[in-house]
């Protein structure tokens, strides 16, 4: 009945969903289509591990909650604003097969994933906080 309640659970299943866009980064000739399902089904993989954070965090202080999704927040900002990959590496574009994408734009676009779902976490643990605040604090467990 409170398996949902189980952060290793949701974890676990939000770690799995961000398989299918991790191998479809690799080849740029796959249909969008595709692309689009393994991209959202990552977005609902950092969802779950989002919510897993948040379920956990459940437990602890409101005043550790919202301190960890304002860093969380902020850290997500830095990350999406400073992206370490280069748009192009001219020492591979001459050979480089094009059917085949170039590792440091799959390296942007997973930095850019990691960013997403470090906002996701932030936004949810805050969001969270602001329900639990206006509502009162859920019930113990029992």
């Amino acid at each position: 009945m409170d398996g949902w309640r189980n952060p290793a659970r949701w974890a676990r299943t939000g770690r799995w969903l961000l398989l299918p866009i991790a191998v479809l980064d690799w080849v740029a000739l796959t249909p969008q289509t595709i692309v689009v399902v393994a991209f959202l089904l990552a977005v609902v993989g950092l969802a779950g591990m989002a919510a897993a954070l948040v379920v956990h965090m459940l437990g602890r202080s409101r005043g550790a909650m919202g301190g960890l999704g304002v860093v969380l927040l902020l850290a997500g900002l830095a990350v999406f604003g400073l992206d370490p990959f280069p748009g192009s590496f001219p020492l591979i574009d001459s050979w480089w097969p094009d059917t085949i994408t170039q590792p440091q734009h799959v390296g942007s676009a997973y930095w850019q994933l990691a960013g997403l779902g470090i906002e996701l976490a932030g936004f949810a643990l805050l969001a969270t906080l602001l329900v639990v605040a206006a509502t009162g604090r859920p019930a113990p467990r029992r």
